[in-house]
């Protein structure tokens, strides 16, 4: 059958005009998952047969109104994080006619391996990752996607030729820094984290950067630091370490709450007393920081903004074709959004003389 009309770079706002109506109407026709009246639905599906509209690869399943469904792949589906996170990317995606499957690959790089391959056989339009770990076999394999033209995007772990979006983690960290070093703080010391992917190590690095504008010597000497495994017995056992090793330290930054939690049972457990004997800032705002004894002084990431804005630049991808620094004098879109420091009772200043 011909197409007349087709032309190069066809999109869904092209087809969305022709037809007279919106985006989302598009969307929804192509999906089949919200009801659309008959002569609406025939009108898109002529416009879309005569400009030759393919979004991508699957293009074929939705004119067919099959499923339309991404991925959302996370390395712990425990971590509180990610619910926020999923609810954000879903009210996106539900709103543009699509559906999000939850993937977990508990930092198992054969399970991430596993959700791509839904994506090369198209039962997956796309997918957002979140990796356990930047040195896993599927990095390369995502390269090698993109130059595919399939959709993918990363949360967190910004990486070369792949659109990425995450929080600015060294913005966040040094927020922590300045916070304890502002209530007086010099005897500081890191929990920091195993494996420490990209953005882990990113709040690392903003903090130790603050402090080292302050003039510390940032050593393992000048500002301690042990490693925990992402969650709350991790975190304690760090703590633990921390504290039986440096037991001088007055404030302790965690590299995210879920640590932080353990953080503080350690504090308790050692016959610390919180904040009066030492300070404990964490990192994310998950919503069990603010119920934490004492609640828990953070840095907050916008966490639901950061699953619309990866939900958004997937869907754009999808629509519009792949960005990636392989496609010629192009560029892999990166959204960075900030922090903020939330400030609860888990610092003070330090209460004896430094």
């Amino acid at each position: 059958m011909s197409h007349e009309g087709r032309q190069g770079n066809v999109t869904i706002r092209d087809v969305a005009r022709a037809a007279n109506v919106s985006i989302s109407t598009v969307s929804h026709v192509l999906s089949g998952k919200r009801p659309t009246s008959g002569q609406t639905r025939h009108r898109v599906e002529a416009v879309i047969e005569r400009l030759g509209y393919r979004p991508n690869r699957v293009a074929q399943s939705l004119v067919w109104r099959r499923p339309f469904a991404l991925g959302l792949i996370i390395p712990d589906i425990t971590n509180p994080y990610f619910p926020a996170f999923a609810h954000g990317a879903e009210d996106r995606v539900r709103d543009r006619g699509y559906t999000l499957v939850l993937g977990n690959s508990e930092y198992d790089p054969s399970r991430e391996l596993s959700y791509l391959e839904l994506v090369r056989s198209q039962q997956l339009a796309g997918a957002i990752y979140c990796l356990g770990d930047e040195m896993s076999p599927i990095v390369p394999e995502l390269h090698k996607a993109v130059e595919e033209g399939l959709s993918v995007v990363l949360i967190h772990s910004p990486l070369a030729n792949l659109p990425t979006v995450c929080a600015d983690n060294r913005q966040g960290g040094r927020l922590a820094a300045e916070h304890l070093l502002d209530l007086g703080h010099r005897a500081i010391g890191v929990v920091s984290a195993l494996p420490l992917d990209e953005g882990m190590a990113d709040r690392e690095a903003g903090f130790l950067d603050a402090l080292r504008d302050a003039g510390f010597a940032v050593d393992r000497a000048g500002v301690p630091v042990t490693y925990g495994n992402h969650q709350i017995e991790g975190g304690r056992l760090a703590m633990q370490e921390l504290l039986e090793h440096s037991p001088s330290l007055t404030a302790v930054f965690v590299l995210n709450d879920l640590m932080a939690l353990g953080a503080l049972e350690a504090a308790r457990s050692s016959g610390r007393r919180i904040p009066e004997d030492v300070s404990i800032v964490g990192f994310d705002d998950i919503p069990f920081a603010a119920l934490a004894n004492p609640p828990l002084t953070t840095v907050g990431q916008p966490i639901r903004q950061l699953g619309e804005q990866a939900a958004d630049l997937l869907l754009n991808v999808i629509e519009h074709g792949t960005a990636s620094a392989a496609d010629h004098d192009t560029r892999a879109p990166n959204v960075l959004l900030p922090n903020e420091l939330i400030r609860r009772a888990s610092t003070a200043p330090p209460s004896h003389g430094v």
